[in-house]
């Protein structure tokens, strides 16, 4: 979800003002969320409404004291974050970044984060909200946000106008791959099932096909969607015609198996969760969960290691086999094929080839 400059917003049961936005990227996993400055309606303190649609964490949170005590709370979040665009009135500027550190209390309702900028430190207070306890009000036509001047309505003008002149080549140049989980969504014969908390706030989402598709179905489709982007995909060479599939990306991992009532379920998630969660796949086999460590300890532990040197692993003392990835498995090959196939498309059309994110 979306909110524009002068929308008005219902969160919490207070009406605000949207009047500035500020989208981030932690540069640690390469995720983005949103930030909107809110200005209450009836008039008050400012808040901000933070929006992370990856995690599907949301908060609303207020400017406090830098002196402000995190007694009787835990940090569950650090990293750097870097201004990727803003808009309205906000006091940073494409580029910008900070360190910052984000704290909940016992009943993880309650959250403390604080940013420190070069030139500054700041503090907030605030507490998680629900999706649904926010909501899009109306667009009032007539609002100025405070603080936006002539300036930021010059520059707004030129990138506007740079842009159209750059846009037909943009378009050309840039071809964006679908991620796994966006595959899933879109894909009607996929049902969501659930969402799955691991460590690190880290989350999985659950998909199912049911249990007339086979493994192989979900599989291919889910390649299909992603033009078979992928680094590493291979079936569980132990049970070949059921087998757990493990697909790889650059982002993602997600692992395509049968539960324990026969149903065909897909997991998905960045791989920062795979990197510090090997919990059971949701409703998976004892099998499925051995394959879903195996394939990701030979496959994406070791640069993973690196990239997320600063959270712990269980991966750190596995002890269970490892596994070789072959071009001759089924999956593979199709993956290559499916790939080879997008390629010459897009380049028989004009089209970049670049694979995205």
């Amino acid at each position: 979800m979306k909110f524009n400059i002068g929308d008005i917003v219902n969160a919490d049961g207070t009406e605000y003002h949207i009047a500035g936005r500020i989208t981030y990227k932690n540069t640690s996993d390469g995720m983005y969320w949103d930030e909107y400055r809110m200005i209450p309606v009836s008039g008050g303190a400012e808040a901000w409404l933070s929006v992370d649609e990856i995690y599907d964490e949301y908060s609303i949170s207020k400017k406090a004291s830098v002196m402000t005590s995190t007694a009787g709370y835990h940090l569950v979040d650090q990293g750097t974050e870097v201004v990727t665009s803003c808009e309205g009135s906000v006091d940073v500027s494409y580029g910008d970044r900070a360190r910052f550190y984000e704290y909940e209390d016992s009943t993880e309702e309650k959250i403390i984060s604080r940013e420190v900028w070069d030139d500054e430190t700041e503090v907030c207070t605030g507490y998680y909200l629900d999706k649904d306890e926010f909501y899009f009000v109306r667009h009032d036509t007539e609002y100025k946000a405070p603080g936006a001047g002539s300036a930021g309505l010059t520059l707004i003008v030129l990138a506007i106008v740079a842009l159209f002149i750059l846009l037909p080549d943009l378009i050309g140049s840039i071809h964006f791959t679908p991620t796994i989980r966006k595959t899933l969504d879109k894909n009607s014969s996929f049902t969501y099932v659930t969402s799955i908390t691991g460590e690190d706030k880290q989350k999985a989402r659950v998909y199912s096909v049911g249990s007339y598709y086979t493994v192989g179905d979900a599989a291919k489709w889910i390649i299909d969607g992603i033009e078979g982007e992928t680094e590493v995909v291979q079936q569980d060479d132990e049970d070949p015609e059921n087998g757990s599939i493990g697909i790889l990306t650059k982002k993602e991992y997600c692992l395509v198996y049968k539960g324990e009532d026969g149903e065909v379920l897909a997991q998905v998630s960045n791989r920062k969760y795979a990197y510090t969660t090997d919990n059971t796949p949701y409703h998976g086999t004892s099998r499925a969960h051995r394959y879903y460590r195996r394939f990701y300890y030979s496959g994406g532990y070791d640069s993973d290691s690196r990239k997320y040197k600063s959270s712990s692993s269980p991966y750190s003392s596995y002890d269970g086999d490892s596994m070789s990835f072959s071009s001759s498995d089924t999956y593979s090959s199709y993956s290559s094929s499916v790939r080879q196939a997008s390629i010459y498309s897009r380049s028989s059309s004009g089209g970049g080839l670049s694979s995205g994110k």
